[in-house]
């Protein structure tokens, strides 16, 4: 999948402070009005509405391969069917509806790395929260969790988060053990809506398990810090970059990003920003943009070209 730089100079010295020294961003008390065929608040709930998305995958992925004594329990040679009916799978139970997690297997050979887990959620797969994940996620480890440098490379088949389907790859690295793991993150994926938009998007994240890493079995405590950046192009032509100004935090007992702010910019000008509120676990997000501020809901895109929008107004 190719991906989307539009002149950024992504490396580790840069990535996660701004998006190049070249083509700083222009802060702006009053936001601008990009060239887009759509409106700003087509692209930003369509991209908060990704990201709520994306990172639910990137919670089942930790869930499962997140710490070795995760990879260690599933990679047993009791089956994770037989282990469920004696009640030592509670942990992930408690996370679906009704109990009915996706079906794991662990490839491995001799005890050692790498270990390739995969995650088929069949055609349904409902979390308590509500949400539905179809599909298959594979997940190959090359080491140990408490190791630096450890890598997993996460791919999809099929598969889908409340309808949006998903595909490309996901790079996760552990590069530091210390103040919590910290996890270096690629994305390169396509996200297609059931309307047929698409969005092509390529970020850099790093990810801090900030607290629940010594209960890796059960998630209500977790909370995890994310920063970083991504670049997207969406099938009407609209492209744009996101940072994250204040870290996005996630908490295992939540559905959605509970607090943080993410800037949205094209051609070096933001034209807005998403604040997700002050930690209360909720769907609603505050937009700013050029003249305005307005409360969504996270998942609810709007998809509304600028023409449509400037005849209504006209007419009115």
């Amino acid at each position: 999948m190719k991906k989307l730089l539009f002149g950024l100079v992504i490396g580790t010295a840069v990535v996660f402070s701004a998006c190049n020294n070249e083509d700083e961003i222009v802060p702006a008390s009053d936001y601008a009005e990009p060239d887009f065929n759509v409106t700003v608040e087509s692209v930003v709930t369509t991209d908060a509405a990704i990201e709520d998305a994306v990172e639910s995958v990137e919670y089942e992925v930790d869930l499962f391969s997140g710490t070795t004594g995760a990879i260690d329990d599933l990679s047993s040679d009791a089956s994770i069917e037989d282990q469920l009916k004696a009640g030592n799978r509670e942990q992930y139970r408690n996370r679906y509806r009704l109990g009915n997690m996706p079906d794991v297997s662990v490839d491995w050979n001799n005890g050692d790395f790498p270990r390739t887990i995969t995650l088929d959620y069949g055609e349904e797969t409902e979390l308590e929260n509500g949400r539905i994940i179809s599909g298959i996620i594979e997940i190959v480890v090359s080491a140990p969790m408490n190791t630096e440098g450890a890598t997993r490379t996460v791919t999809f088949t099929d598969f889908s988060v409340d309808s949006l389907v998903v595909s490309g790859y996901i790079e996760k690295e552990v590069v530091s053990l210390e103040d919590g793991r910290v996890v270096h993150i690629v994305r390169d994926l396509e996200v297609t809506y059931p309307d047929g938009t698409e969005v092509e998007y390529y970020a850099e994240m790093e990810r801090t398990w900030i607290q629940g890493m010594g209960t890796p079995f059960y998630h209500g405590d977790d909370v995890m810090g994310i920063t970083g950046f991504a670049t997207c192009k969406d099938s009407d032509g609209n492209e744009y970059t996101r940072e994250i100004k204040e870290q996005l935090q996630k908490r295992g007992g939540c559905r959605y990003l509970v607090s943080g702010e993410v800037e949205y910019s094209a051609n070096g000008l933001a034209f807005g920003s998403v604040n997700y509120g002050d930690g209360t676990c909720d769907n609603v997000a505050v937009i700013n943009m050029a003249g305005q501020e307005k409360q969504f809901r996270i998942g609810e895109h709007v998809r509304e070209r600028v023409q449509n929008r400037n005849q209504n107004q006209g007419g009115k």
